[in-house]
This record gives C-alpha cells, sequence and structure tokens, in this order.
C-alpha cells in the first residue's frame, strides 16, 4: 500500500519544493539564547540535571521534538505544536524565562531570539 501525501493546502496553492508543509499544525523554530550583551550562552553549562536551566528552558519550549546544538551558539531546534504560538509570542515568554533564571537582567534588554524555520536539515 503507498502512503499518500493527502492535506487541504491554502487556497491556490500546490506544492513545490523549498517550502516546509505540516498536515497537523506543527511549527519549526530556530531559538537563540543569548544574554542581554546579545551574546549566545553556552547551553551545555547549564544542563546534565533536572531543573537545570536548560531543563526549564525546554520545558517553556514544550516541543515534540527538540534538538540542543552541542557548542556554544546557545540554539536550539525545535519542532511543535503551532496551533498556539508564533515566533514573536515564544520570544517574550523566553526572554521572561532567561532574565527568571538569571541568565539576562532585563526582558527588554535580552536578546534572546526566535525565528520559524523556512527549511529543516536533518543529518
Amino acid at each position: 500500500m503507498a502512503a499518500t501525501f493527502d492535506f487541504t493546502p491554502k487556497a491556490n496553492t500546490v506544492p513545490s519544493a523549498g517550502t516546509i508543509y505540516s498536515t497537523v499544525q506543527l511549527k519549526a523554530f530556530l531559538i537563540t539564547i543569548k544574554n542581554d550583551s546579545n551574546t549566545a550562552i553556552d547551553l551545555r553549562s547549564y544542563d546534565a540535571a533536572y531543573g537545570s536551566e536548560l531543563d526549564l528552558i525546554l520545558r517553556e519550549i514544550g516541543g515534540q521534538m527538540v534538538f540542543v546544538t552541542n557548542d556554544n551558539s546557545g540554539t536550539i531546534h525545535v519542532i511543535m505544536d503551532g496551533h498556539a504560538v508564533d515566533a514573536a509570542s515564544l520570544q517574550v515568554r523566553l526572554r521572561k524565562l532567561v532574565v527568571d533564571l538569571g541568565l539576562g537582567t532585563t526582558v527588554a534588554g535580552n536578546d534572546t531570539s526566535v525565528a520559524e524555520a523556512s527549511t529543516i536539515t536533518l543529518a
């Protein structure tokens, strides 16, 4: 039996290469956790424990799939339910959390960024 990619596309939209499609309202985001000086936070320094800063950040994100880059870039790749979230609202939540965790000092001054992904690369 062949599997089919059967969904109702947006009006007048046809599938094309180079485009992300979702049949269940999933969204992909690239998150960069930064301090108030626009410097990425090395998340390896904040992992490896239940209740650690990284653990709390991942709980706030609540993604279905999450990958934390194993370097000093502060990046988190996430696929999550996109029904009630967008990049702007997720960024506000994460900036507040970064400040609450002591990784930044002011929400307005924090440079944590969230961008909705336009591509996905798997290795």
